[in-house]
């Protein structure tokens, strides 16, 4: 069953479209990338106080990344274990200022640094663009952890929905590169499938926010047509083999088109051996984790989240 307070965001999204407000997916892609930064800015006054938040830049494939460090409260000298954090959009919407409380929460909640990435959006920066950040990002970040305050050897990547996706899709790509690679994987309700539409996808494509017309649109803008749907980077659940991956937190929402899809991710990592936290939340929607101020779901999920993050770094 739906909880009460998804039923009421959703009712109150309802009637803003009844009274004028166009839905995302009919807007330009800019215009709506707009509306949704211009939403998160109003929907948190007061972000959660941190030791020090730190803004830069590093180099990345065409042109500089920029990113935000979170250092947490309460914990000083010596170097960090890290979260490097992608943010959830479709690739399209999304960027450093709309995820700040919840890497604020999960920086105090986990005792661990958070470096949150600005990579690049869709349709501009179209497929593979964002995951080349991605990686890059990784990358850069491990091969100078000194100079970011991190621990090498205690770097996790994570992200919501398109940045749980890519946070797979690093982990893959640094164990096939037989590159040192994340030690943790935090995915939240990540889209892990592209080739097709599973059962969830259906039941759950109208009504609860994340509608198969969104996520249209933010297809559209992404991959461009003619591109391989198997592709390991758009589809990371087809992966052949899931050994030699890190220990993962994976979390799906009840009513989210993606949950068969992040659960079935959780499944082949579980099957590989793969130390592995499953959780469902199973009476809310996509985009819980961050809707915060609307899903007070959202943060028992953050501080969950973080709480095994914590727990695996003995933080």
């Amino acid at each position: 069953m739906l909880d009460a307070e998804a039923r009421m965001l959703l009712d109150l999204m309802d009637a803003a479209t009844k009274s004028g407000r166009p839905k995302l997916e009919t807007l330009p892609h800019a215009v709506g990338r707009a509306a949704v930064d211009k939403m998160s800015e109003d929907s948190e006054a007061d972000p959660p106080e941190v030791a020090q938040v730190i803004d830069g830049a590093m180099p990345g494939p065409r042109g500089d990344i920029r990113y935000r460090r979170y250092q947490p409260l309460g914990v000083t000298g010596g170097t960090l274990p890290t979260l490097i954090y992608y943010h959830g959009g479709g690739f399209v919407i999304g960027n450093i200022e709309t995820h700040d409380s919840t890497c604020r929460r999960l920086a105090n909640r986990s005792r661990c640094q958070v470096i949150s990435i600005d990579y690049r959006l869709s349709p501009e920066h179209p497929f593979p663009a964002p995951i080349d950040d991605g990686i890059a990002a990784f990358r850069h970040i491990r091969d100078e952890a000194d100079a970011f305050g991190a621990d090498a050897a205690r770097l996790a990547v994570g992200g919501d929905s398109a940045g749980g996706a890519m946070a797979a899709v690093v982990c893959q790509a640094m164990r096939d590169a037989q590159e040192a690679g994340p030690a943790f994987q935090m995915l939240i309700y990540p889209a892990t499938d592209s080739s097709k539409e599973s059962a969830s996808r259906k039941s759950c494509a109208e009504g609860y926010f994340l509608t198969k017309g969104l996520m249209d649109w933010f297809w559209k803008a992404y991959v461009p047509a003619g591109t391989d749907l198997a592709d390991l980077r758009l589809s990371p659940l087809l992966a052949r083999d899931f050994t030699g991956l890190p220990p993962a937190f994976v979390l799906t929402a009840g009513y989210d088109p993606l949950r068969d899809e992040g659960r079935a991710y959780a499944d082949r990592l579980i099957d590989a051996g793969v130390k592995t936290t499953y959780v469902n939340y199973p009476g809310t929607i996509h985009g819980f984790f961050s809707l915060t101020r609307f899903l007070k779901q959202g943060l028992k999920a953050n501080d969950e989240a973080a709480a095994v993050m914590g727990a695996f770094f003995g933080t």
